[in-house]
């Protein structure tokens, strides 16, 4: 059983995972930023059997929603940066703890996500922001007599709001999308344009914010092409995905 645990605090127990999401997004580019930016994105959680999840998730299908405690298991940071750089804020600067960047002391995850059921040891859950093959550290359901805090207040995020994309595919991906033979395909072009519209690009990466620059993600097992020119996003083709790696898809032979 894996378990994770802190170096520096031999008096910290390990925490436990619970199982591993499989998601609909594949990698970190074009995962959404926060749940529910895209409510048509979905997972599956299946509990470990050490869990007892014949046991463990009983009453659970009467929530309506769950919070997950993830583990950024792909954060790349190697030292502590007190301050960090949110693309809300575009190069500016903000305290880690005034931010859910994954690059923290501890890189745990907090996401709110709709359950939408729960078979034997699995949870299908939508609204998801987390990339395949997270590890979750725990479930607990959301109540809203004590989740919800009364006058809240979002500090700098208000006003520093991403414009919203405007989305349009070309014939081509249309036609390819239409290929597609599987439960759910007609949910693909809101799912694409769902994720497209809230800007996957980095505000910091000059190569993906160059008008026209034709890029790519992967989303369930597909390529999706796309290129960004103003305030417009357009999707160029969606092709069966040869396999997940970034140096594959962005490196074309010939290329």
């Amino acid at each position: 059983m894996a378990s994770i645990k802190n170096p520096e605090q031999s008096n910290t127990p390990g925490f436990k995972i619970i199982g591993v999401l499989e998601s609909c997004f594949q990698e970190k580019f074009g995962t959404p930023r926060q749940p529910h930016l895209v409510p048509g994105s979905f997972a599956r959680l299946k509990i470990y059997p050490q869990y007892a999840p014949e046991h463990s998730l009983a009453g659970l299908s009467d929530f309506s929603h769950v919070w997950l405690l993830s583990w950024f298991h792909l954060a790349t940071n190697k030292t502590f940066h007190p301050k960090i750089h949110p693309p809300r804020l575009k190069g500016g600067k903000i305290g880690v703890f005034a931010s859910r960047s994954p690059h923290r002391p501890s890189p745990i995850g907090l996401s709110l996500t709709k359950l939408e059921r729960v078979e034997k040891d699995t949870l299908y859950l939508s609204g998801i922001d987390l990339i395949s093959g997270t590890p979750i550290l725990d479930v607990k359901p959301y109540l809203p007599i004590s989740d919800i805090a009364a006058n809240p207040l979002s500090g700098w995020v208000p006003l520093n709001a991403f414009p919203e994309l405007k989305v349009d595919f070309t014939a081509r991906a249309l036609k390819e999308i239409a290929r597609f033979d599987r439960p759910g395909a007609e949910d693909i072009p809101r799912l694409i344009a769902d994720t497209l519209r809230h800007d996957p690009r980095n505000m910091r990466d000059k190569t993906q914010m160059k008008d026209g620059a034709e890029l790519a993600f992967f989303m369930l097992n597909l390529e999706i092409k796309f290129t960004v020119a103003g305030d417009k996003a357009t999707v160029l083709g969606v092709e069966a995905a040869v396999k997940f790696d970034k140096k594959f898809r962005r490196e074309r032979p010939g290329a």
